[in-house]
Parts: C-alpha cells; structure tokens; sequence
C-alpha cells in the first residue's frame, strides 16, 4: 500500500516509516523540508484547510497522522497542531477516497482530565468516530512510549543511571511504558488485516508500574546497583511546574504534572489482541549494547 506518514521526522513516525518499508510499503513522509524523493510538504501550521490536503492525497491508500506536542507554543500552537490540521486532513482524506487511517492519541483522553493537551486530542478522535464506514480507523492512545533513540527513554535512562533517585512525590505515579517496536507491529498486523475494522485501542506495555519501579528497572536492566531515594515533596513539584508555565521549552507544568498525577495505565488485552501477542514488558526494554 501507499502509505502517507504526516509527522515522519519525529520520534514515533521515524519508527513507523522503517517498519512500513521494511514490510513492503511504499511510504512517503510527509515533512516541512523535504529531502528524499518520496518526500511530500506539509506544514500543520499552514495546512489547515481540506483543499490544502486534497492534492497531496492523490494515490494514497493509508493516512497516518503521528504529529503531536506536548506544550502550547507561538510556534507549535495546539489548537492547529493537534486538532484543526489532523481534522482537515481527515475530511480530505474520506474526499479523497483514503481506504485507512491511523491516528496516534493519547491514554488518557477519555477520563474527563481538562488539560488544553487531552482536550485538543479529543476533537480529532470524535471526527474519525462520525466518519462512515467505508474508511477504517484506527486510534492508538499509547502510554509512555520507549525507544532506545527516544528523547524520553534517554532521559530516564540517564536518571536511572544516577547514584540517587530524587522521586516527585515519592515516585508513585502510575505508567505503563510501551515500546516503539510493538507500536510499529501493531500497525502493520493491522493493515495486513484485510477484514480489520476501526477501534480505539490503549498501546500499553504488558504490566504497569510507577515511576519509582521503572527507574529501578532501568537501572538494574544497565548493570548497576540499587540507587538511593530520595523523596522530593509535592510542594516542590507543584511549584516548579508553575515555574515550568511560564518556560515553553520545559516538559514539566501544571498540565503534565496534572496527567501524570492522574496515572497513565490500562488494561491490555486489547492491545495484546491487536498485536498477536503480549506486548513487550518495562522490564526487558534495554537492549545489553546500551548496558
């Protein structure tokens, strides 16, 4: 199949355009600066209208939209980044007659937790849910997502590997990490699938943990000893996430301190299912070169 990846330079659609290809897709990413031959231009900041998208859908089979930001910025805005884009180029895909879509979400965006991120991803999940059934969806609402070359998994990594473990709170917030490559194989059963249908799926890993756990199995899977804890108090958490809302480049404030304390988990059977087997556990995600 032709496969458009929109957001194909980031982390996750890096990863998706390899494993497509590598199952005998024909990808072309779409990308701001384009620098190979099947590379198409597309700009979420500017894209924001269907006619926009029409032309760059002509012969395109699979749509997949795995553009996202975490934090609210003059030049990454939500509003078009994670809603009115991803809507645009999903009401030019069913003009178009695109057969599947993928959209990567979040775990999370259904518990009613009004952060600007969970509210600006729930508008494109309920646009793919009103589309007829001549397209077929799929939306991935994964938790932490690992991968060895990710910006995320190489800052816990480095963490763990610190002599002392200073843990928000006590390090008691639930995740359940999932790792790339499940993500990826996911996907691919999916559209191999000839009879597969649209579902909304949590992609999590196969048993949940806190924040405390992860870094101690990080830590051990690298070879070194049992870290000290030290516990750093909710006051200070609290207040360094408002210091955060006023510094866009920080990953830390009241929204994400909002959906991390509010637990990152879900039963997975339905991942389980859509992969074909259990998912890959936190416990076994680094590989010995990087130990």
């Amino acid at each position: 199949m032709k496969i458009l990846v929109c957001g194909a330079t980031g982390f996750v659609g890096h990863h998706f355009t390899a494993a497509l290809r590598e199952a005998g897709h024909t990808v072309i990413r779409g990308i701001r600066k384009p620098s190979q031959p099947d590379d198409i231009a597309v700009d979420y900041c500017k894209d924001t209208t269907k006619e926009a998208w029409l032309p760059k859908l002509a012969g395109i089979d699979v749509v997949i939209n795995a553009v996202g930001v975490l934090r609210d910025s003059v030049k990454q805005p939500m509003a078009l980044l994670l809603e009115q884009t991803p809507i645009a180029l999903f009401s030019a895909c069913q003009e178009a007659g695109v057969k599947h879509i993928v959209q990567i979400s979040a775990l999370g965006v259904d518990k009613g937790i009004e952060t600007a991120y969970f509210q600006r991803r729930r508008a494109p999940e309920a646009y793919l849910n009103n589309l007829p059934d001549s397209i077929s969806c799929l939306i991935l609402r994964p938790s932490v997502i690992y991968g060895d070359d990710g910006a995320s998994a190489k800052m816990f990594r480095f963490l763990a590997q610190l002599p002392v473990h200073g843990l928000p709170a006590g390090g008691n917030q639930r995740l359940q990490p999932v790792h790339i490559d499940d993500i990826c194989a996911a996907v691919n059963r999916w559209l191999a699938d000839t009879n597969a249908h649209s579902q909304t799926v949590a992609a999590v890993g196969l048993e949940a943990t806190d924040m405390r756990g992860m870094l101690d199995s990080y830590r051990q899977q690298l070879q070194h000893s049992q870290a000290l804890h030290i516990n750093i108090p909710a006051f200070i958490i609290k207040l360094s996430a408002l210091m955060g809302d006023v510094i866009p480049a920080s990953p830390l404030c009241s929204d994400t301190l909002t959906m991390l304390n509010a637990g990152n988990t879900a039963d997975s059977a339905a991942f389980t299912q859509l992969l074909g087997r259990p998912p890959k556990s936190y416990q076994t995600f680094i590989n010995r070169g990087l130990a």
